[in-house]
């Protein structure tokens, strides 16, 4: 199991050795009915305290919406995803480039 966990870290850090993989081990989007601006619960599972805003944009594309501030010298950005086969939204935010809040509205 150990190994197993390791080489999907592996993989997922090192994209050249992801394109590699033979095509049962890659990882796909949940759905091909899956807007590009929306994300899976399981996907949004998977955003942990490691993601960086160009972590996300590599893992999940390009968000529906962007928003950027600069407060008191923190500055704050946060991308927004539709949720996939549901209504709602998941907000992902970012305090100086590291993931500080993740949430899902309108459940």
């Amino acid at each position: 199991m150990l190994a197993v966990l390791l080489l999907a870290a592996f993989a997922f850090l090192y994209p050249q050795v992801r394109d590699r993989l033979p095509e049962t081990l890659r990882y796909e989007r949940s759905s091909a009915a899956q807007s590009s601006s929306q994300l899976s619960p399981s996907e949004f599972d998977q955003i942990d305290s490691y993601f960086t805003p160009e972590r996300l944009g590599s893992f999940a594309g390009e968000p529906a919406t962007k928003t950027n501030a600069s407060v008191e010298g923190v500055d704050l950005e946060c991308w927004y995803y539709g949720v996939a086969g549901a209504r709602g939204a998941y907000q992902i935010c970012f305090e100086n480039g590291k993931l500080s809040t993740k949430a899902r509205f309108g459940q």
